[in-house]
């Protein structure tokens, strides 16, 4: 029924509907997109973990 080539082009098509139908089921929690102040001395990558 299928041959090589075509079962290729199948699971690629297969692979691009199954990431694009996941990414729009992604849910967003509303402050997702606020916006992160942090003080200098509070930022987690200024801190000295080894002192």
């Amino acid at each position: 029924m299928f041959t090589p080539t075509r079962l290729k082009v199948v699971i690629v098509l297969l692979l691009i509907a199954a990431t694009a139908a996941w990414s729009k089921l992604r849910l967003i929690e509303p402050g997702d997109h606020e916006p992160q102040r942090w003080r200098v001395e509070e930022y987690p990558g200024f801190q000295n973990k080894g002192s």
